[in-house]
């Protein structure tokens, strides 16, 4: 694909984004890591067609693979799936950092692809998603398509997935590494469509996310 119209699709985070910008100060605040991840992964698109060169680019999209996890995560931590445990929450970010740490400097020493954390996460978080759904559907009796969280576990799910493909397809050990370059070209092109596609499921779950719930006092 055209690296210009590749960057034109991704740069359909903007909807969900201004979407998010505009409800900002009626929106329950625990889906605000929701709203910086979609800046965040905006910041990163940028950066990566300003910089224009792989060293870059690959430092940016490794430095964007820990900020990721751990804006999932405090949104997850929010949405009570860690049981409102904040020590079991820090436990999974020190953990995340830790192994961020020694694959990005030790392992790859920064000059690759995060690929082994970018892995671990992107399952982590598929994990999550389907834990928060099987709730969703289990313990609330409203609506899953007026849900917000649905719509955003389920653009994780399908973004992630091709996501954990994408970068397999880019270990250099084993047999993936007789895997074609068009099998590549066709696998990166799907996940920039499932990218366009993920950005208009989470401006769904933007448009669906809660107002604040207003608290009186009773004198």
């Amino acid at each position: 694909m055209n690296p210009s119209i590749e960057f034109i699709l991704s740069m359909s985070i903007i909807f969900p984004l201004i979407i998010g910008i505009v409800r900002w100060k009626i929106i329950d605040s625990s889906y605000y890591p929701f709203l910086y991840n979609m800046l965040a992964g905006l910041m990163v698109e940028i950066i990566i067609k300003i910089l224009n060169n792989p060293t870059g680019i690959t430092k940016a999209v490794n430095i964007f693979s820990l900020i990721d996890f751990c804006l999932f995560a405090w949104l997850f931590h929010n949405w009570g799936l860690f049981n409102q445990n904040k020590r079991i929450f820090l436990i999974i970010i020190f953990s995340a950092c830790t192994a961020w740490v020694y694959i990005t400097f030790f392992v790859t020493r920064f000059q690759h692809m995060n690929n082994p954390f970018m892995l671990i996460y992107s399952a982590a978080l598929i994990f999550l998603s389907v834990t928060t759904f099987n709730k969703i559907v289990v313990q609330q009796r409203i609506n899953i398509f007026t849900n917000a969280r649905f719509w955003i576990c389920i653009g994780i799910i399908i973004f992630y997935s091709f996501f954990i493909l994408t970068r397999a397809t880019d270990l250099s050990t084993g047999v993936l590494k007789h895997v074609s370059r068009s099998f590549k070209d066709n696998l990166q092109l799907i996940n920039t469509y499932s990218n366009l596609l993920v950005n208009l499921l989470y401006a769904v779950a933007v448009i669906w996310i809660p107002r604040k719930k207003n608290i009186t006092t009773l004198l």
